[in-house]
This record gives C-alpha cells, structure tokens and sequence, in this order.
C-alpha cells in the first residue's frame, strides 16, 4: 500500500476511527476510496462524491462523525484520475460513474453482505453520483447532491480555469490541480452528453443549493427541476455558497441523519 494511504489509515486511528483504504478494479484502472464501517450493525452505505479539484479525504469529517456511523457504513471516493502521481484527467460522466459502480461492488464483497446505498455528490460529483443511478446492480435506496454542476449552459469556465491552462502556469500545478483544470475544460461537453439521461432516473432525490454560490449557479436548481422525473426534494440555503458542506458541516450531517429516519419510519 501506498505511504500516504497508511499515513491516512493511522490518522484517522489516532481519532478513534477503524478508516481503511480500499481499491477497486475496472480494467486497467484502480479506483481508491476511504471505508469506515458502522458503529451499529448495518447493511446501509453512504458514498461520497467530490468535485474538482478535491479528493475522498475531503469528506473526512463526515467519515468520523458519529451521527453517521450509527447510521451506516461510510466510503469516500477518490474519482479517476485524483490521488494519483499520473494527473490523467477522465472527462466522460458515464466513465466515472461505472467508477462508483466498481467502489459499490467492491465494498459488497469486502462486507459479504447485499448493501442499500445512498450516493451523496457534491458540485461535479452530483452529476456523477446521479448517472450512478441509471444502471445499477447495487440497490441506491436515495441520491443526494450538494451544490450539483448539473447544466451545461450553466457551466462557467471561470478565468482562473482559463488562466491556469496556460502553458507556464499547467506546469506548476500539483497532478491533482492539472486533473482539475483539464476535467474543467470538458465539464460543458460532458453534461450536455449526459442531459437526456436525467428524466430517466427513478432514484428518490434531494438537492441542496446555496443562494450565494459563486462557483456553480443556484440556476442548477431550476434545471433539476426541469429535467427530473423521480421523487425531488430541494433545499435552498439563502446565505449559504458552494462549500457549505465543509463551512456548515452540520448541514449534511442533520441532513443524512433526517433522511436515514424518514427511511427508516415504517411505511
């Protein structure tokens, strides 16, 4: 194993947290991700999904809250091409989403147990853990996206993205930061490829969306709205921007908590 996935393991020890580091197969590319099992006997899973840049550690915090644990197991994916020295940057929704696919069944296997998952994206990783929904063998009981990246329209390439291509800049940035920056370039053509699948998902939904967002328009709301057929819900922070889950990490927390309940009522 990699030094800093031991690294990490022992970190998160030091809190108290039995954190593994795990890799899942597809074909020639190996998928990493952060696994912590329940505090409680319990076939549900979380997934976390990040945007760009952004890596599964990002997800720390809700990986060791406790709130959580009981609630079920909890992974963090590293998506293709972050986390690795190569910086190869994988633009197609679907590709990363088979990824998520691959995290699913492996951490099946690992438990020896049928799993019911909920997928939790936030900014790139909603489109994602959305087209996870579409073929799926594993049982996704709830989706969930955080400030999701959804239109294609909407997509801002923001000047920093434009500035950090240039030829000078590229070759400083870090293999993470170069994915990014390359997976940017690509995000309007990408979901554009993916926009008729939207009215095809059945998965019960929610989406949160901050009012003060500045990096993906509050406008992916409306879009939603627009494009989704399965059940919706929204929730609409009116001073909240694009990182509220890592600013007000309370936010999801009381959110996964609220929904595992409601989920957990009998019918």
């Amino acid at each position: 194993m990699d030094k800093k996935w031991k690294k990490l393991e022992k970190e998160y020890a030091k809190d108290g947290v039995d954190m593994k580091v795990r890799h899942a197969k597809m074909d020639s590319l190996t998928v990493n991700y952060l696994s912590v099992p329940s505090s409680k006997p319990s076939n549900r899973t979380f997934v976390f999904i990040h945007g760009a840049p952004g890596s599964a550690s990002d997800f720390g915090k809700f990986l060791k809250e406790e709130k959580i644990r009981s609630k079920g197991n909890v992974l963090s994916v590293d998506r293709l091409g972050y986390g690795s020295a190569s910086g190869t940057e994988y633009s197609s929704i679907a590709l990363h989403a088979q990824s998520i696919h691959q995290v699913m069944e492996d951490w099946q296997n690992t438990t020896e147990e049928e799993q019911e998952f909920i997928l939790i994206g936030h900014s790139y990783g909603g489109p994602i853990a959305a087209h996870a929904c579409l073929s799926s063998k594993e049982k996704i009981i709830q989706l969930i996206m955080l400030a999701p990246a959804m239109s294609a329209e909407l997509e801002p390439m923001k000047w920093y993205s434009r500035w950090a291509q240039s030829k000078v800049i590229y070759g400083l940035l870090s293999s993470s930061l170069k994915v990014a920056t390359d997976e940017k370039a690509h995000h309007a053509d990408a979901l554009k490829e993916v926009e008729d699948d939207w009215s095809k998902i059945s998965t019960p939904t929610i989406m949160v969306h901050g009012k003060k967002d500045s990096i993906v328009p509050f406008g992916n709301m409306e879009f939603v709205k627009k494009h989704w057929t399965a059940p919706l819900s929204t929730v609409i922070l009116e001073k909240k921007g694009h990182i509220f889950p890592f600013t007000d990490p309370e936010i999801v927390i009381n959110l996964v908590v609220d929904t595992v309940d409601k989920l957990d009522k009998p019918k």
